[in-house]
């Protein structure tokens, strides 16, 4: 047993501390006692270091330090105080304080950038750490700074403030910076473009009016034009198109102009280089002073992003400042994105917000005959009609269906009709389940011709009746897939081969006759048959 005055101080750290997990113990030794009035025993006392960012942390309790001896073994160093002495190692002491900040976040992960600040060295009540750049510091001080305190204070038994060491980047890894220049040839055409989306080839409908009109508002009056301008809508309905054509006329009427035109995916990837390689102040005047006009696409990719969400908060800023005009698309009402910093949210809705619909049947029929001349498709009306009654989504999904009966064509040396058409869309949209029944059926037959249901079901042989009556019994028989003999009972208690004859009479008037091709493409649409 050591006697009273020589035992070893051992930190008293509470059951629950992580140190006391398995494979984190610390190592305390005793020290050689100093006498409070004598020199220190012969090898006895040892010097901490402080300048290697690999060596000791040091822990004062009372005493002073003796600096006349040398480091201890084991790569841990000890210090001789005039009453208590303790070692332990630095590196650990880090690690466990950054596992102990990764238990307590969201999803279990580490902070991109507090996981790259690295321990130098600890002082009596100085840890100091070396972070990347002046962004990785500020951003550590605002959200970590104090936890980090907490926990280095836990460790070293006292009060600490850490001091912040910026990272040496090499010689050649920030060029001398350049004054801004306002170019006086034609700046240089933004990176993908789309050359084929422009305004004119843009087909406007109720859908889509209002967003086509602020986009090229801004396009040609550039600073006078209400910015932002925040274009939200599910993927395949024109938002790309506009951010093109917005580009494309800008270079065209003003080709100085600096215009940024890139995916939000891209953005955040240049801010993540330009962190790693300490290029923040380049990355900063690139977007801050050199943009005369950003188009960001899917800006949603900023959720969850936090340090691409601050950089990108300041830089809308000082493009805001500036009078710089900001477009940006996205798949969601901005309040409708989750893990968005509340004051980014705001600023995405101080300008005009403004939704791009699903295209309606007379649109998307636009469409299609736009895309079918742009190819060099011929494509007959009543083609451009089914398709545009099958496919109510997306415009990509109708120009995918386009070129697909075009392909179809091509390899089968058949000519585009609606034959060929009807077998392409039944391998691609497979018949989802009818609910209209044959009474919804009779009733819209009715309505779209004016007459009676008794008349439709009766007796009578009126043309104005027989007509409508043949119509609903071919829709029975090929949309609702009733049997023959169902089919005539509804109508009246006819045989089945009325209805046989009714179908093909319907079937031969659909080859020849336009209007009752558009009777039978609007009862499809109108009950949703497929």
């Amino acid at each position: 047993m050591f006697p009273p005055s020589e035992r070893p101080f051992v930190p008293n750290f509470s059951p629950g501390f992580p140190h006391r997990r398995a494979g984190h113990s610390r190592c305390f030794r005793r020290l050689a006692h100093r006498p409070r009035d004598g020199p220190c025993r012969a090898g006895s006392s040892f010097v901490p270091s402080a300048t290697v960012a690999t060596g000791p942390a040091t822990l004062l309790r009372t005493g002073s330090i003796d600096r006349t001896a040398s480091p201890g073994a084991e790569g841990r160093h000890m210090v001789a105080l005039r009453t208590e002495m303790v070692s332990f190692n630095e590196q650990e002491i880090w690690s466990e304080t950054l596992r102990c900040i990764e238990a307590d976040s969201e999803g279990g992960n580490l902070d991109i950038w507090l996981s790259r600040a690295r321990l130098l060295r600890v002082e009596p009540g100085i840890v100091h750490v070396e972070v990347l750049n002046e962004f990785c510091r500020d951003w550590i001080r605002e959200r970590y700074l104090e936890r980090l305190r907490t926990l280095l204070a836990r460790q070293l038994q006292g009060p600490v403030e850490i001091e912040f060491h910026l990272a040496e980047a090499p010689p050649t890894a920030t060029p001398p910076a350049t004054p801004l220049v306002r170019p006086s040839q034609p700046a240089p055409a933004p990176q993908a473009l789309h050359p084929r989306y422009t305004f004119d080839r843009f087909v406007i409908g109720p859908s889509n009016q209002l967003a086509c009109e602020a986009a090229r508002s801004i396009a040609e009056r550039l600073g006078d034009a209400t910015h932002p301008l925040y274009i939200y809508a599910s993927s395949g309905l024109g938002k790309t198109h506009l951010l093109s054509a917005v580009a494309n006329t800008v270079a065209a009427r003003r080709p100085t102009l600096r215009v940024f035109y890139l995916p939000t995916q891209r953005f955040v990837e240049e801010f993540v280089h330009a962190v790693h390689a300490g290029n923040i102040e380049r990355f900063d005047r690139k977007y801050r002073e050199e943009c005369d006009l950003l188009l960001l696409d899917d800006v949603h990719v900023l959720r969850g992003k936090d340090g691409t969400q601050e950089r990108f908060f300041h830089i809308f800023n000082a493009l805001y400042d500036r009078h710089v005009p900001i477009i940006m698309t996205s798949d969601q009402w901005p309040k409708e994105i989750p893990d968005l910093e509340e004051r980014l949210r705001t600023r995405f809705l101080w300008g005009l917000l403004v939704n791009i619909e699903p295209p309606e049947f007379e649109t998307r029929v636009a469409i299609l005959r736009r895309k079918a001349e742009d190819e060099g498709i011929v494509l007959p009306d009543d083609v451009a009609q089914l398709i545009a009654l099958k496919v109510t989504g997306s415009v990509r999904e109708l120009e995918g269906i386009l070129g697909r009966v075009a392909a179809q064509a091509q390899v089968t040396h058949r000519p585009i009709d609606l034959a060929l058409t009807q077998e392409v869309l039944a391998v691609l949209l497979p018949a989802a389940p009818v609910s209209c029944t044959i009474d919804d059926l009779q009733r819209a037959v009715c309505s779209l011709f004016g007459i009676h249901l008794s008349d439709l079901r009766g007796p009578s042989r009126r043309h104005s009746v027989t007509l409508p009556r043949h119509i609903a019994m071919f829709l029975a028989r090929e949309a609702l897939r009733l049997p023959l003999p169902t089919i005539g009972e509804r109508f009246g208690n006819r045989d089945h081969t009325t209805v046989i004859s009714a179908c093909r009479r319907v079937a031969t008037l659909l080859e020849h006759d336009a209007a009752t091709r558009n009777i039978v493409l609007n009862l499809r649409r109108q009950l949703g048959l497929p």
